[in-house]
């Protein structure tokens, strides 16, 4: 799963500084930074006219009972769920991010942060919907690999700067862009 993610404007990456000032001059204060909880406004792209933009968006799809929320799909079944279809199919998102947060499922619940370990920043897949205009999105998620499978058995969907227009504009790409090997993942205990 993933539930928490952090999302920082100081991260040292040109396409960071890039996406805050977009956000700062047309939705400013729309935004919220540090650690990112549901239901928080955070800035994602998505493909509008066969362009990338970045736009507020609401982290969680209204769910069946209020007021909870869907955060997450499954990579392996989101096509197939009436739920997530018509996202995977026309309506892709990134999130990017600094890391994400776990919890071990022992008794002692420590909250780890993951994070690419040289990168300042990863991106996260998700699709989203609108509701009410507003976009809101939901996080895929895959079988953990080695390096957090000790910690949750699912992951969040991470792919390279370089995938990100292919997996925004292009359905056919994004669909193997997702079957790709996950990242290996830096572990820290989170402070």
């Amino acid at each position: 799963m993933c539930g928490r993610y952090s999302f920082v404007k100081s991260i040292p990456d040109a396409r960071i500084a890039a996406i805050v000032k977009i956000m700062d001059e047309r939705y400013p204060g729309s935004y919220k930074t540090g650690e990112i909880f549901p239901g928080d406004t955070v800035p994602g792209i998505i493909a509008k006219n066969g362009r990338l933009a970045p736009v507020p968006a609401v982290f969680g799809f209204s769910g069946f009972e209020e007021p909870k929320l869907l955060i997450n799909a499954r990579l392996e079944t989101a096509e197939q769920k009436k739920t997530f279809a018509e996202g995977m199919r026309d309506r892709r998102i990134v999130l990017p991010a600094s890391g994400f947060y776990e919890w071990s499922h022992d008794t002692r619940k420590v909250k780890y942060f993951f994070s690419l370990d040289h990168v300042p920043v990863l991106y996260l897949c998700g699709i989203y919907r609108l509701e009410e205009g507003i976009v809101r999105f939901v996080i895929l998620t895959r079988e953990a690999n080695d390096s957090m499978k000790d910690v949750h058995s699912r992951m969040p969907l991470i792919i390279k700067p370089e995938e990100v227009r292919a997996y925004l504009t292009d359905a056919e790409e994004a669909r193997r862009i997702l079957q790709k090997a996950s990242p290996f993942l830096k572990k820290e205990i989170a402070g």
